[in-house]
């Protein structure tokens, strides 16, 4: 029996033509992954599911539970048990757990709140998504997993039917992500059907039951796991046109000397009697040199990255060298003027403007370019942006776009490449792809290669193991803030890597 059944869906947004008469369905207790590149229509077509969009906005129909579905709000979609959690959460900072996870259905004694109940009832939802943390802790004192496994919790607490996540395991470590996936298949005995949006495409055969495939607002492809060997392979060439081992361009860069080096590199925790987020690290990085770093949430391999920039909130002791002359990294003006720079992990928090326009965020680490004499010259800072913008494929109707109107992967072009035109040594580079369709990896990797080939040093910093054994010539991995192991291209495994990366040998023995 299906859960869900679509049938001819459009929608346009003016000239986008977002969704061409896609139809398909899912059985009740699948988990159904939905792929394609940004821009495919994935997000639409879970909107119109979930309320966002609401019926007379888009043509054709789909039934839920055999009958038709009319949602006019995100209120009514929840009323009949449809839930939406999206990859970029809006919670309220200043609210308890406890009152996110029963927000508007309160459980009532005599007509009044039931708190002890509130509490208690939150505490076992919490102790099931195995997290250490208050019921009466802040939304938003919490890291983006806890808060995205508290949403889903907050889903299950309301009788879901179809639950939807989007990108749900881009910020979860390996372990978190085997949690929810343990969620997922409970759900899957309570009848819960799940749509499953991700571009972490090896994810698939370990949690899915069927795919399916959107291109251009089409579904151009639909299977159940069962009937495919090689899921992700499929994939990719039904999404993009390529296998997925021209995933990862091969480069003919020449690596030099030593261009960037630090040695008994710390970063001190701010919290009493903690260890440091780095201890003693030294690394050195030549020119035209990819090196990758591999480190689990919470390993000190981000606060590592921060660091060097300036942009580490402990202190920071330690000598820093670039092209053999000494360098202080004290803040990130200093990191800039001594040639470096810093793609942050959340692009749209700490990378990106997003209420203002492609030219202004593309240009805004190299203003000195386009303001001959401290005056911005407006002709010379478009002509320079639309021949970026031609060259990385940007998806855009104009350059004076605000860029958050962009999908995740143009954001994240323009993000690498405004650290292109201000012609850095060295830059480092934290979760390039994160929530990166593949068509935009590829275009991404290509403007890491063109950096190293250019002569930079490029340290990547990542969780997605895969992306740093496909880009990287030196290979490190980050366990309690030191490097524990080291590998030349090639020479590493994914076993390998991550049994250094999990500071054990047993639990990836098997």
């Amino acid at each position: 029996m299906n859960a869900i059944t679509i049938e001819a869906i459009d929608k346009r947004y003016g000239a986008t033509h977002a969704l061409r008469a896609v139809s398909t369905s899912c059985r009740a207790g699948d988990v159904q992954a939905i792929a394609g590149e940004n821009g495919a229509g994935k997000s639409t077509l879970v909107k119109i599911i979930s309320g966002v969009i609401p019926f007379g906005e888009y043509e054709g129909t789909f039934v839920l539970d055999g009958q038709p579905a009319r949602f006019s709000s995100v209120r009514d979609a929840e009323s009949a048990g449809v839930f939406l959690v999206p990859q970029e959460l809006n919670v309220v900072p200043e609210m308890a757990v406890a009152d996110y996870l029963f927000l508007n259905r309160e459980p009532r004694r005599f007509g009044l709140v039931d708190r002890s109940r509130v509490l208690s009832e939150t505490a076992r939802w919490l102790a099931t998504f195995q997290l250490d943390i208050s019921p009466l802790a802040k939304m938003g004192d919490l890291r983006s997993h806890e808060q995205q496994l508290v949403s889903i919790a907050r889903a299950m607490t309301q009788g879901v039917k179809i639950l939807i996540l989007d990108e749900p395991t881009a910020s979860l470590t390996e372990r978190e992500t085997e949690i929810l996936f343990e969620r997922m298949r409970a759900f899957r005995e309570l009848g819960v059907t799940t749509l499953y949006i991700s571009h972490r495409l090896a994810e698939f055969k370990r949690i899915a039951d069927a795919v399916t495939v959107m291109r251009d607002g089409q579904v151009v492809d639909d299977f159940r796991i069962d009937e495919e060997d090689d899921v992700p392979q499929r994939v990719v060439r039904t999404m993009v046109g390529r296998d997925l081992d021209e995933l990862y361009p091969k480069s003919g860069r020449n690596i030099g000397e030593p261009l960037f080096e630090v040695s008994n590199w710390s970063v001190a925790n701010l919290v009493a009697n903690k260890r440091p987020l780095v201890e003693d690290v030294t690394l050195s990085i030549r020119s035209g040199e990819v090196v990758g770093i591999f480190g689990l949430i919470g390993s000190g391999a981000s606060d590592f990255a921060q660091s060097l920039f300036g942009a580490s909130m402990g202190r920071v002791t330690g000598h820093a060298k670039i092209r053999g002359n000494q360098i202080r990294l004290a803040n990130p003006r200093q990191a800039m003027a001594s040639g470096m720079a810093y793609l942050p992990s959340d692009r749209k928090r700490d990378g990106l403007f997003l209420d203002m326009s492609i030219a202004s965020n593309l240009t805004l680490a190299s203003l000195r370019q386009v303001s001959p004499r401290g005056i911005l010259d407006r002709r010379h800072e478009l002509s320079l942006t639309q021949e970026r913008v031609r060259s990385l494929k940007v998806k855009c109707r104009s350059i004076e776009q605000p860029i958050g109107d962009l999908s995740g992967g143009n954001q994240q072009k323009i993000a690498v490449a405004k650290w292109m035109l201000a012609e850095p040594d060295l830059i480092v580079v934290e979760e390039p792809t994160r929530g990166v369709d593949v068509g935009a990896r590829l275009e991404i990797y290509k403007l890491i290669n063109s950096m190293a080939e250019q002569g930079k040093a490029v340290l990547i910093v990542s969780t997605d193991l895969a992306e740093i054994l496909g880009m990287s010539d030196r290979v490190l991995a980050f366990h309690d803030g030191q490097i524990v192991g080291e590998w030349s291209r090639g020479q590493a495994s994914e076993k390998d890597v991550m049994i250094k990366a999990a500071g054990s040998n047993k639990e990836f023995s098997q």
